[in-house]
């Protein structure tokens, strides 16, 4: 019987100790491979949100937030010096206005409550003495219809669907327009449609919906389409540019301050990507440190099992020794023990960590999103408050995908568990294989 065979005979000896050896080593490896997947998961989706989102920067004219304020519109010429700065990938422009009565044959789908007569209650008497106790119903400005003119019409409806038709190209000047459910709704629009904006026939490409009331009432259209019919040439309400990289955000933002000094106010998502971020990383932490943790368990266990075995066999390896067994060969017998342990105790592990690592990589993720906000609510963690027509659509998108975590098994991770349950059966027999190289035939065979 050759030195392997003996040593897969005597890793199955003792079937109850065999099988409690072999569960825990189990156990072990599954949960290194589990973490594992963890780790892996959570670093590509900050990879992820660091690529796509970390590295935006939007910039508004100086004294105005979300259509509410002062300020002039930036104009061509400076967006057309923001796409050329260094490390800009790309520019998004926009010009909002909105659609009175007088200006479209549209119905507005919104209706103005309480909270939107509050803030439209001037427009309509605009230089004139208020009435004890404010205006009169018949008196109020009517609710109005918000366009978007954009240069990139998927990124001002970004996650919503295009329930019919198609996208609108908008790098041109045709009289296209994308049309919110709601309002196409509330004015029996469908695909190929006309409706009037500014004395000019307007059709519908597509119908779009998002399940916001707000959003659904809008219409969207070609940038240059919505700067010629308002006769605002070249003018831009806001940008939003794309840098190359988020390790050269900092820079981007400090090189456009000193370009557009007063003329604009610019910031970028990293601070708010970087507290989204936040649960993520610890938990990308977490993971790393329960690989170390579950190796460190499968290399003891495995240290002391044979350290239990050789102490139990000592006579065994002394007679072996007697006849004449080489050192080397009675070394190689129990680690081929070990590692015969190691990998069937790994073949059960790698399966019990393919079924848990997907629901233990989300509980993870849920339960550090739910931590963080536990904390803000106490205010023990940051609250960010962002005002509309800043960062309140990118912190909510920011929130959804650093809980959109897919756990996914490759084969470097599979390699890298493989790897480190041979590690864990090398290390954990190297102080048995030293024990029994120091066994002398003559001492154990006297006290035996």
């Amino acid at each position: 019987m050759n030195v392997i065979t003996r040593g897969i005979r005597g890793a199955l000896r003792g079937p109850l100790r065999s099988g409690a050896i072999l569960l825990m080593l189990a156990i072990s490896i599954g949960l290194i491979l589990a973490m594992l997947v963890a780790h892996s998961s959570v670093e590509a989706k900050i990879a992820e949100v660091k690529a796509s989102t970390a590295t935006q920067i939007t910039i508004s004219p100086a004294g105005i937030s979300g259509g509410i304020g002062g300020g002039d519109a930036l104009t061509a010429d400076q967006a057309e010096t923001v796409a050329n700065t260094t490390h800009i990938a790309s520019v998004t422009s926009v010009l909002t206005d909105q659609l009175g009565s007088d200006d479209t044959n549209l119905t507005p789908s919104l209706e103005l409550g309480n909270l939107g007569k509050r803030q439209m209650r001037f427009e309509s008497r605009e230089g004139m003495a208020m009435p004890e106790g404010g205006p009169s119903e018949s008196e109020m400005p009517k609710p109005k219809t918000s366009v978007t003119g954009t240069t990139n019409p998927a990124a001002a409806i970004e996650n919503s669907t295009l329930t019919s038709g198609e996208m609108i190209d908008g790098t041109s000047s045709d009289m296209t327009a994308l049309v919110g459910k709601g309002l196409a709704e509330k004015n029996n629009l469908s695909v190929g449609s006309t409706f009037t904006a500014y004395g000019n026939t307007i059709t519908v490409k597509g119908i779009y919906s998002i399940g916001n009331t707000f959003i659904d009432s809008g219409v969207v259209m070609p940038l240059a389409t919505v700067q010629a019919l308002t006769d605002q040439s070249g003018a831009v309400s806001s940008m939003t540019a794309t840098v190359d990289s988020s390790d050269n955000v900092s820079s981007v933002v400090s090189t456009l301050k000193n370009i557009l000094k007063d003329k604009a106010d610019i910031a970028s998502q990293e601070e708010q990507a970087a507290n989204s971020l936040k649960p993520l990383e610890s938990i990308s932490g977490l993971a790393l440190a329960g690989v170390i943790g579950a190796s460190i368990a499968g290399a003891a266990i495995v240290l002391l099992s044979m350290i239990m075995i050789v102490r139990e066999r000592r006579r065994e390896i002394g007679v072996i020794k007697a006849i004449g067994g080489k050192n080397s060969k009675v070394v190689a017998q129990f680690i081929t023990e070990a590692l015969t342990l190691t990998i069937i105790g790994g073949i059960i592990g790698i399966g019990l960590g393919i079924a848990v690592s997907g629901p233990m990589t989300q509980s993870l993720v849920e339960n550090s999103q739910s931590q963080q906000k536990a904390e803000s609510a106490s205010g023990g963690g940051e609250r960010i408050t962002i005002a509309k027509g800043g960062f309140g659509a990118v912190a909510s998108q920011l929130n959804t995908n650093t809980k959109a975590v897919t756990a996914s098994l490759t084969p470097q991770i599979l390699a890298t568990s493989i790897g480190l349950m041979l590690l864990i059966a090398i290390i954990g027999s190297a102080v048995p294989a030293w024990a029994i190289s120091r066994v002398r035939p003559a001492e154990v065979l006297r006290t035996e």
